[in-house]
């Protein structure tokens, strides 16, 4: 990418469009993994969470690792529930039928076999061992049934029918697998093990049939939920709640935000009741985007290791590929080719597009092949291979643009004056970016790390952009911020980590020196001085170190975040071909 010329001019203020509330899932859960920090060029929300649809779907929230889904397969039986591996790095589905799917890092250690659940009975979720080697399934009838390294806890034997009114809806087991609660759908709480009773719900009048039982992390305590979304807490646990107006749909399940004094629960279209004093949530399924959400489950927060200050890589995009419309990649840099001088890297930033909306990268899933091959530099401590990150460009919607009539922000023609142009504004960032997303991942493309290109602040007069003559902005300054706000979020939407990938003065030429809501977006500082590395050695220029100023000094900052890379951009004059990058 390429910065161009600024043009400053007064913004008007931006008006901040509020975001709606979120919902949960169902079966069998257990008590919050914990949580890793994230690294600079990672952030994500403290506590993560997956949720699974019935044909395998995976949605992962928070920091939450994605590794695959089982929605390809033509399944048996539907998925009813899902477990996570302690390190976050895995995790396992099951189906109705007591099949057991394992993906990332998770190990499989055995499911039932056609003929081994009771006739009429089902599976209704599974939890994992406290180490990962093993897991328990539970079936509607009471049964905890073990696997790999699960201890027996009520040694297969259903719950006796006359203690109970059948069928069992959900299960819990305890945090350290001594013991279980199980509940059906009139609130009856029952124990076995080691679990301690702590109350019920039945007979209390809750006309919405029970959904779950969640423990909180200590096992002294849970909530039950039910399909209306409202929340009753036990022992413990605090912050019971009743439910948001305008829910939708049932709840499904609920788990523990993180601590005893939070839960997150979800409905069956993936929306999240946040309660208590849980974590703002880290993300949804919209509604309409899943046919049937089944459960929620904890997971532990990905982070991969921060890359030691100075190392060095590229970010490629469609000047890249082999030729004008090529799925193939041309020359890229780094082994094996070291074209140009080019060197190992350890950054590596793939475009997406080559405008925000129908300008896809067309090697996109080749130049992420390249991506996949970065390593660490030397002296990094860390194995495997660095995560890459993406990038999409991103400018004022035009005078015929379509994408932005609908979205979040509302229907556009419903609205006039000002409201009518912040609605189109904000609507087309944010549908740029799911489309972006929707390409990406269509072509195998995934990071939690996006890099919103904005850049040239050229502007046109009046509300849109002017492509023709190089004016990708509106001088509109105020709604120029509404697109790069809607953008974030529809990042936002999918658990990525929105970046900005501009400098101080066109940030300030295109925005006014906007600040996007929430966390503070880290940033990609274009036109640092050349060094080598990550130059070719034999080009002469200074030690990395010279460009330090440029991560520490406030005058480089803009939209309030924080400087973790930098892109050495190439000038006149110099007649290299790629586009060296640096961290902070």
């Amino acid at each position: 990418m390429r910065l161009g010329a600024v043009v400053v001019v007064v913004a008007t203020a931006w008006l901040m469009l509020p975001s709606g509330k979120a919902s949960a899932t169902a079966g069998l859960t257990t008590a919050s993994a914990g949580h890793h920090e994230a690294s600079a060029r990672q952030v994500a929300p403290i506590f993560s969470y997956d949720l699974v649809t019935a044909l395998g779907a995976v949605y992962s929230f928070g920091g939450a690792g994605y590794y695959g889904n089982e929605e390809w397969r033509h399944l048996a039986a539907p998925i009813v529930g899902m477990a996570v591996t302690p390190d976050g790095r895995g995790y396992w589905l099951v189906g109705a039928n007591g099949s057991v799917f394992n993906l990332g890092d998770a190990h499989w250690y055995g499911s039932l076999a056609r003929g081994q659940l009771g006739l009429g009975q089902t599976i209704i979720g599974m939890t994992a061992t406290p180490d990962g080697k093993g897991y328990w399934l539970i079936n509607d009838s009471g049964q905890i049934i073990p696997f790999g390294d699960a201890a027996p806890i009520n040694h297969g034997e259903a719950l006796p029918t006359g203690e109970t009114i059948l069928p069992i809806v959900a299960g819990a087991v305890t945090p350290g697998g001594g013991g279980a609660w199980f509940t059906d759908a009139k609130g009856h709480v029952f124990v076995v093990g080691k679990a301690v009773w702590y109350g019920s719900r039945a007979g209390l009048g809750n006309p919405a049939p029970i959904a779950s039982i969640a423990p909180i992390p200590s096992g002294r305590g849970y909530w039950l939920s039910d399909a209306a979304g409202d929340v009753w807490a036990f022992g413990a646990a605090t912050s019971g709640a009743t439910a948001p107006p305008g829910l939708g749909s049932a709840v499904v399940g609920a788990i523990p935000a993180g601590n005893r004094y939070g839960y997150w629960a979800t409905t069956s279209t993936g929306s999240i009741i946040d309660g208590g004093d849980a974590a703002t949530r880290p993300g949804k399924v919209d509604p309409g985007d899943v046919a049937a959400v089944v459960g929620i489950a904890a997971a532990t927060q990905v982070a991969p290791p921060p890359l030691p200050a100075g190392s060095a890589g590229y970010d490629i995009n469609w000047p890249q590929c082999a030729s004008s419309g090529s799925s193939h990649a041309g020359t890229l840099p780094g082994p094996p080719e070291d074209a140009a001088g080019s060197m190992p890297y350890s950054v590596a930033v793939v475009g997406v597009d080559g405008w925000a909306v129908n300008d896809e990268n067309p090697c996109l899933a080749a130049e992420v092949q390249w991506a996949e091959n970065a390593v660490y530099p030397s002296d990094s401590p860390a194995t495997g291979k660095p995560p890459y990150d993406l990038y999409m460009f991103l400018n004022s919607p035009a005078s015929n643009s379509t994408i932005d009539l609908t979205g979040p922000a509302g229907t556009c023609d419903n609205f006039s004056g000002a409201q009518w142009a912040t609605c189109l504004a904000y609507n087309y960032g944010y549908n740029s970016a799911v489309a972006a997303v929707d390409y990406a991942r269509a072509e195998g493309a995934h990071a939690k790390l996006w890099w919103l290109d904005i850049e040239n602040a050229t502007c046109a007069p009046g509300m849109w952009n002017d492509a023709a003559d190089g004016e990708w902005w509106s001088c509109d300054l105020s709604l120029n911020a509404d697109t790069i706000q809607g953008a974030m979020d529809g990042l936002h939407r999918f658990d990525i980590t929105a970046g900005i990938y501009c400098t101080a003065t066109q940030w300030q030429g295109i925005t006014n020196d906007y600040k996007p809501t929430g966390r503070a977006p880290p940033l990609w500082i274009a036109g640092a001085e050349w060094t080598s590395p990550p130059y070719p050695s034999s080009y002469g220029y200074a030690e990395p170190s010279v460009d330090t100023r440029f991560c520490t000094a406030r005058r480089f900052r803009f939209a309030g975040g924080t400087p973790v890379l930098l892109q050495e951009t190439p000038g006149a004059g110099n007649n290299y071909i790629f586009d060296p990058d640096i961290t902070c």
